[in-house]
């Protein structure tokens, strides 16, 4: 931009020299007219100069104020971007930790239906073994009680069998008085015989009961 002073001076002799030579008697006349048009010219000059100088500074300052937002936007982006890596790093930890946790709960979940089917045939095992020991127990009484019926028995047929020892002296005294009434040696055999199927019926055999 040139400078005042030069300006002045190109108006000044522009305004000159689209005049022609004038009689004396408007010389002064034509000199003032000629001072206010540059007087106005001068005016209009600093106007414009300062309508520029404050178009100029607006626009630097609208420049820098421009510039000071895409600054600020480039760093809040840039800040934005960071935090979006950190929080999408976050997110991905958590997932793969979350992964983790699934596979350690899946392979415990295996393991306790393993157990659980284990435990549960175990236990089936035991409840055949309990109903087999109930049946053995429940047999073993039957045979109990059956081996104490027949040794109860035999204890009464030992028992009568003494008794009928201890009088036969008795029956031998009969035997000397009235040979008719007393017991003879037949008799006694067929008592012993008969006594012997006793014992053999309620004789207990291994196995048979």
């Amino acid at each position: 931009m040139r400078s005042f002073p030069s300006t002045a001076a190109a108006v000044t002799a522009l305004l000159l020299s689209s005049v022609g030579p004038l009689p004396a008697a408007d010389t002064d006349v034509h000199a003032a007219r000629e001072r206010e048009m540059l007087r106005r010219t001068q005016e209009a000059l600093r106007e414009s100069q300062a309508q520029n100088a404050e178009l100029a500074a607006q626009k630097t300052a609208a420049e820098k104020q421009a510039d000071e937002k895409l600054q600020a936007a480039a760093v809040e982006l840039d800040a934005t971007r960071k935090k979006s890596r950190s929080a999408q790093a976050a997110l991905q930890t958590q997932l793969e930790s979350a992964l983790s946790k699934q596979t350690e709960l899946t392979g415990l979940l295996a393991d306790a239906n393993r157990q659980l089917s284990a435990l549960a045939s175990k236990q089936q095992t035991t409840a055949g073994d309990l109903r087999q020991t109930q049946q053995d127990l429940q047999a073993s009484k039957a045979s109990t009680a059956s081996c104490e019926a027949k040794n109860l028995q035999l204890y009464r047929y030992s028992q009568e069998l003494m008794t009928r020892y201890q009088k036969k002296g008795v029956w031998a005294s009969l035997e000397q008085k009235d040979p008719l009434l007393g017991i003879k040696e037949v008799g006694i055999e067929n008592v012993l015989q008969e006594y012997q199927g006793k014992l053999d019926a309620e004789k207990i055999t291994p196995g048979t009961h």
